[in-house]
């Protein structure tokens, strides 16, 4: 027969004395032999008079909203414990102690997630610290949490409160299985820290695991040669219109993300002395670092690219300041984007990351190495750029970076 811990109700333990004859309410915590006490902050001072301690009946005290929060107190731990001790976890006065410390707290999981993520970089080292892209889907998943429930109890956080924010996500927000599997990753890391704490009592498995969301394969959308001929050849009627229509084009001779593109300066494009079949050449570059995962990225600037900033940028007039004027948010640009297509007949749901796809996928299929095309791309890893784009053919391998914009217009 399992033994379960015995909780009971103490009035003035200490034997403390006020002027006022006010003391405070203790737990009495007994378990396999041990026991000590928890003072019970969230009920407040008892005058001795209206202590009963008829624990029977569930009368402590004669005030009745007073003895309700008593009861509710009590009532909790010993479904805590007995939980705990059903499950066959192991138990011990002192957790029993800490979880009736911290049950008692006011915090609700909506704040200690804020109060997780302002912390999340805290005593860690430069290289292991979190990136600002990172932090974002933190505070992504931490709005879709919000806006299902803004008080959460820690207590809520039960399997079919999971199971419910799940469903809210796939059938209230809409969103796609890889952006649900985001927000339930950065939901299991932040609910680990609140079980380190002692704030949850449900072991993370327990909670998660039954989660299944089925992630859909994504068709990764680029350009062909005579999709990019009409973007270079053809003006549109707008003049906002055809600005942003060159930017992409510029997205799709660089490989930049729209966000890195925003953050560019004139003093990004640099001259640099190339040795080249025993000739020493001036080749003009784009270098910086990825807003994504701050890696380097290193793209040659092409005749094109060159004719483009030439006529779109602020380059080479000014030697400070933004490369690009006037750039929209990225939700606006996808938005312009689809607009754009439309004009120039492109039927293709077009968005900032297809410039990126487009200047891969070619640069590959040109010949061009997978680790220069993974450079340009700053990515931390050659095999991401493998995995993603696919790989290249060995003929093709042993060349080096060549000019194909030449070719292909």
């Amino acid at each position: 027969m399992r033994k379960f811990p015995t909780l009971s109700v103490v009035y003035n333990r200490l034997g403390y004395q006020s002027k006022t004859g006010m003391a405070p309410l203790y737990l009495r915590i007994y378990y396999k032999g041990k026991a000590d006490f928890v003072i019970l902050s969230d009920v407040p001072k008892v005058h001795k008079r209206d202590w009963l301690g008829d624990a029977q009946q569930d009368l402590y005290v004669i005030n009745p909203r007073v003895n309700k929060l008593i009861c509710n107190a009590l009532h909790s731990a010993r479904e805590w414990s007995q939980d705990k001790v059903l499950r066959g976890d192991p138990l011990s006065v002192a957790e029993i102690k800490n979880h009736l410390k911290v049950s008692q707290t006011t915090e609700t999981f909506n704040e200690f997630v804020d109060r997780f993520i302002i912390n999340i970089n805290r005593n860690k080292n430069e290289h292991e610290k979190l990136s600002f892209r990172t932090i974002q889907t933190y505070r992504s998943f931490e709005g879709r949490l919000n806006e299902f429930s803004p008080e959460i109890r820690f207590d809520d956080l039960t399997p079919s409160f999971v199971s419910s924010f799940e469903r809210f996500l796939a059938i209230n927000c809409k969103l796609k299985g890889v952006t649900r599997s985001k927000h339930f990753d950065k939901f299991r890391i932040c609910y680990r820290g609140a079980l380190k704490e002692g704030l949850v009592k449900y072991d993370e498995k327990l909670l998660f695991d039954d989660i299944k969301i089925k992630e859909e394969k994504s068709r990764r959308v680029s350009l062909s040669e005579g999709e990019l001929r009409l973007f270079k050849n053809k003006e549109l009627e707008n003049p906002r219109d055809n600005y942003f229509k060159n930017i992409f084009l510029f997205a799709c001779l660089t490989g930049l993300y729209y966000s890195d593109i925003r953050e560019l300066s004139v003093s990004n494009i640099e001259a640099i002395q190339v040795e080249e079949n025993g000739e020493t050449k001036t080749v003009r570059i784009i270098t910086g670092n990825r807003f994504k995962n701050e890696e380097q990225y290193v793209v040659k600037v092409f005749e094109d690219t060159e004719l483009l900033l030439r006529r779109w940028s602020n380059w080479p007039d000014d030697q400070e300041g933004a490369l690009f004027s006037d750039l929209i948010t990225d939700q606006k640009f996808n938005e312009k984007l689809k607009d754009i297509a439309k004009q120039l007949g492109i039927d293709k749901r077009l968005s900032a990351k297809v410039g990126r796809h487009t200047f891969a996928e070619l640069m590959i299929s040109r010949g061009v190495p997978v680790k220069k095309v993974s450079g340009a791309l700053g990515h931390q890893l050659t095999s991401t750029t493998e995995g993603t784009y696919g790989r290249q053919s060995k003929s093709n391998a042993v060349r080096g970076w060549i000019d194909w914009w030449n070719h292909t217009f």
